[in-house]
């Protein structure tokens, strides 16, 4: 044996001899897109690993939280990394540009009718989204129901046809519908292929009506509205006299799909049915309208349609405190549980769990008078959140919306009444009518009152803070947050002004910059529809948790949120779209009179909606957690809008944010220099590259939309 003295390493050390996985691991402990992209360019080798998986292991590791869909080459992993940083960039900096969607105004003409019938008050918009993959084709759908009227808006990210927006129409009158008996109530695009109801693979939506219909229609350019298969009622059994056991299916207020087990779940006032989407879409039985009773007699075109599985008399059922007016909402926690919103009940959260011998009913714990100020009795929205990328998370989370104004987390496994209480510390009581989550950093909740959205905070733990990628410093985050309760910035006795990360210590500006107070919520001001329009958010939808687009449905308009970074990506064109497909005459119904027609055809080719640049203005509310006494929410927080200046979507002139109430020594850390002072400073004209230079990237907010505080 040879002794320890002629031992010796034959090569000598090299990073580029390491294996795959150990830079898989190094990587996905960078905390940035620039530390990425710095070790990309130390030689050939690392450059292809980065190139081949770098950018994946980034993302999935710096944005775990995100449900991403599918991605197909290591370009889109890089473009996903730039995508996911830039916008959360823009959501912790205020940075969004605001697109209102309305139907073009409608002048009488010679032809007019005073006798047709139409629809005098604006319809209320139910949205839904979903992003798909077709091969090398990407594309973000987005579908709504206006009224008794349907419209559709596929729009080409990627591919032959991107970029580029693709409108559908279809009038309800045109298929036999009119205006408030027969308005949508319900939407949802089917997110999986696997259900589907006709021979082509063409996204379908379930479309839920006030007349109690709930059918699957097309959403093909060249069949949308197409009526593909339709869901009933409760049939009594064979045996039953009378049919007592038959439950009609009335007016639709909400349906839920279980993918994993099939499962459909739809909720009228009374009920909950149940439906097997497998067995429906291949053992589905041929009946009319007339085998269901107090049903609209119509059996002119004889669709393919399945009765309910199983169902729920949920009203009949219920006595004493159990009881309540109507069912709001119903949404999937897991596989085998349903949960239940309802209006005006002592146990307004409920949960109907499936076992082998039917369901059973649990009400969620809730919160009483020791705990919170009010008695709580309804339930608006909920919301399955999928925490178990967090620690100590589940599959069993909801998130609740109730008529007090707050935001309810809580976990079905945990005996505690609720695990997590969210309220707008400036506005407290205002309920909210939807809830939007942007995987576990953020979720939106819209107002039920006014044209109002509210951006609030997990507090979980996140995976990725754009400030890390700047400069440090030994100051304090700028402007700082004025919020609505009395809270006092924190304190930070390390005077530091770099980071130490062999030793693990931030400098102050880095380490203040991932507080809870200096990343307050949000509350957005929608911009009216109308002079006098107080309309409230009905609905909220987003493609994809990437998406930079965030829709909400108005009364008579689509509003459309978007990520700065993601403007002009996402948009084909500012005000008209690339083509419009008018299918009003998919279904032949002779039920629409002459003058109807002659209407449909006149503005057949005129674009269903027309896009404007609103301007948005919002308040930041501090840190979303509950207020015990009333009186601490008791300050103005400054409301600052967007000033429109022109230029293209995300655009505008350059401009400093302007802070309604800067201190002089506050302004010459933003400036970079000395200078005299004001109350309320002039605007100054930088470019983005004069803004870095300057330290303008490290303000709280993007200075590149032009923003201004409300004057006092």
């Amino acid at each position: 044996m040879e002794s320890m003295k002629d031992l010796s390493i034959s090569d000598a050390p090299s990073l580029t001899a390491l294996p795959a996985e150990i830079f898989h691991i190094i990587v996905s402990h960078l905390d940035t897109a620039r530390s990425v992209s710095h070790l990309a360019l130390t030689c050939k080798g690392l450059y292809r690993l980065i190139r081949d998986c770098g950018w994946r292991v980034f993302v999935t590791s710096r944005f775990n939280t995100f449900s991403l869909p599918e991605i197909s080459s290591p370009d889109e992993w890089a473009e996903r990394a730039r995508a996911l940083t830039s916008q959360s960039r823009d959501w912790d900096r205020r940075a969004f540009t605001i697109d209102v969607l309305q139907p073009p105004a409608k002048q009488r003409s010679r032809n007019f009718h005073r006798f047709v019938v139409r629809q005098s008050i604006a319809s209320n918009i139910l949205v839904d989204a979903h992003h798909q993959r077709r091969g090398n084709d990407a594309q973000d759908l987005i579908f709504w129901g206006a009224g008794e009227d349907i419209f559709g808006l596929v729009r080409h990210a990627r591919g032959s046809k991107a970029p580029a927006d693709e409108w559908l129409v279809c009038k309800g009158s045109s298929t036999g519908y009119h205006s408030g008996i027969d308005d949508v109530t319900a939407v949802s695009i089917l997110k999986d292929n696997k259900y589907t109801y006709s021979e082509k693979d063409d996204p379908q939506v379930l479309v839920g009506r006030a007349n109690g219909e709930l059918d699957v229609v097309s959403m093909a350019p060249e069949d949308f509205g197409k009526k593909l298969f339709g869901f009933r009622g409760m049939k009594a059994a064979s045996d039953t006299p009378n049919g007592s056991n038959t439950i009609p299916s009335t007016q639709i207020q909400s349906f839920d799909v279980n993918y994993q087990r099939g499962l459909l779940a739809t909720a009228t006032k009374q009920s909950v049915l149940f439906y097997n989407l497998a067995s429906a879409g291949q053992n589905h039985s041929r009946i009319t309208r007339e085998d269901e009773t107090d049903a609209i007699q119509d059996s002119s075109d004889s669709l393919n349609e399945a009765w309910a599985d199983d169902a729920i008399p949920l009203k009949e059922e219920s006595r004493g405190a159990w009881s309540f007016e109507f069912i709001r909402s119903v949404k999937f926690v897991n596989e085998s549980t349903l949960a239940v919103g309802l209006n005006k009940c002592g146990y307004p959260l409920q949960y109907l769990e499936r076992t082998e011998t039917g369901f059973s009913k649990t009400a969620a714990a809730q919160a009483n008078d020791d705990d919170y100020h009010y008695t709580s009795r309804t339930v608006r929205a909920i919301l399955p959140v999928n925490t178990r990328s967090v620690a100590g998370g589940s599959g069993h989370t909801v998130l609740s919306s109730w008529d007090d104004g707050t935001v309810r987390l809580q976990d079905l496994r945990t005996p505690y009444r609720v695990n997590r209480i969210f309220q707008d510390n400036f506005d407290l009581t205002p309920p909210i009518n939807s809830l939007l989550s942007r995987g576990l950093e953020r979720f939106v909740a819209a107002s039920a009152y006014s044209p109002v959205i509210k951006i609030f905070d997990y507090r979980w733990p996140k995976g990725y803070y754009h400030t890390e990628s700047l400069p440090c410093g030994n100051d304090r985050p700028y402007p700082a947050p004025k919020p609505p309760t009395m809270v006092f910035e924190p304190s930070f006795p390390d005077s530091r002004s770099r980071c130490d990360y062999m030793t693990g210590h931030l400098c102050r500006w880095h380490a203040l910059s991932r507080h809870d107070f200096y990343r307050p919520n949000l509350t957005v001001w929608l911009p009216p529809l109308l002079a006098d329009d107080s309309s409230p958010v009905y609905s909220l939808a987003s493609p994809a948790d990437d998406s930079p687009s965030l829709f909400a449905g108005l009364s008579g308009g689509l509003v459309e949120m978007t990520a700065k970074s993601g403007g002009s990506h996402w948009l084909a064109t500012n005000h008209h779209p690339s083509s419009i497909i008018n299918n009003n005459n998919n279904n032949n119904n002779n039920n629409s009179t002459k003058d109807q027609s002659q209407y449909q055809d006149k503005d057949k080719d005129m674009p269903p909606y027309r896009r404007t640049r609103g301007r948005l203005a919002f308040i930041e509310t501090g840190s979303g957690f509950p207020v015990d006494d009333f009186a601490q929410a008791q300050r103005m927080p400054p409301m600052h809008h967007q000033v429109i200046d022109g230029g293209g979507r995300g655009g505008g002139s350059s401009r400093d944010f302007k802070n309604k109430n800067k201190d002089k020594n506050q302004n010459k850390r933003r400036d970079g220099r000395a200078g005299k002072g004001s109350a309320h400073a002039h605007t100054h004209t930088h470019t983005h590259t004069q803004m870095q230079t300057r330290g303008q990237a490290r303000c709280r907010f993007d200075e590149s939309i032009p923003l201004v505080p409300e004057r006092e």
